[in-house]
């Protein structure tokens, strides 16, 4: 019994320390602003551009569990081209034949895309439409679950019929009913 005892102990163990494979399909498909630039050309899609800062907390949290949820990644993956951009990169960007600089400690492309009334701050998240057309930047972190809410906002195209009040108020009122049949 002791021998089953430990060999079922140590089982356990190697299989909670075991890191799983994760294959291509379960992670979000980011690309360059290049790639998605070309991808555009010929099957546009909405795009995501995640602007973050090596530094920033929030980011990193978003990063490490909000883009790494299996529902979040179908989510982008489905309906989005995404993009990862450090606002305090010193590259030379070319977007949408405009060229951008790092003339400071903040990139010029990340203070244009991602500015709102309030200013910059990090992470923010900035929607596209499928003509390149940017429809919001969205500041701050989110978890899971509500970041599900905000994607299908934008990726299901309610927010050209309603404001993100109303479709959070709907989404979550749909959702209790179909919890509750």
């Amino acid at each position: 019994r002791l021998l089953l005892l430990t060999v079922f102990s140590a089982l356990i163990l190697v299989s909670c320390n075991s890191k799983k494979n994760v294959s291509p399909s379960e992670k979000i498909q980011w690309l360059s602003l290049s790639e998605v630039q070309e991808k555009m050309k010929s099957e546009p899609k909405k795009v995501l551009i995640d602007v973050y800062a090596d530094w920033c907390r929030p980011c990193k949290m978003m990063s490490k569990y909000t883009f790494t949820n299996p529902k979040v990644i179908d989510v982008i993956n489905e309906e989005f081209y995404a993009v990862k951009f450090n606002a305090e990169s010193t590259d030379e960007i070319i977007f949408l034949q405009k060229r951008y600089l790092n003339k400071g400690k903040t990139h010029d492309f990340a203070i244009q895309i991602g500015s709102t009334p309030s200013g910059l701050s990090f992470p923010t998240l900035v929607y596209f439409n499928e003509s390149f057309k940017k429809i919001q930047a969205v500041p701050g972190y989110y978890e899971s679950e509500e970041f599900i809410v905000v994607l299908k906002y934008f990726g299901e195209d309610h927010y050209k019929k309603m404001s993100y009040d109303d479709y959070y108020k709907s989404y979550y009122w749909g959702w209790f009913f179909l919890m509750n049949e």
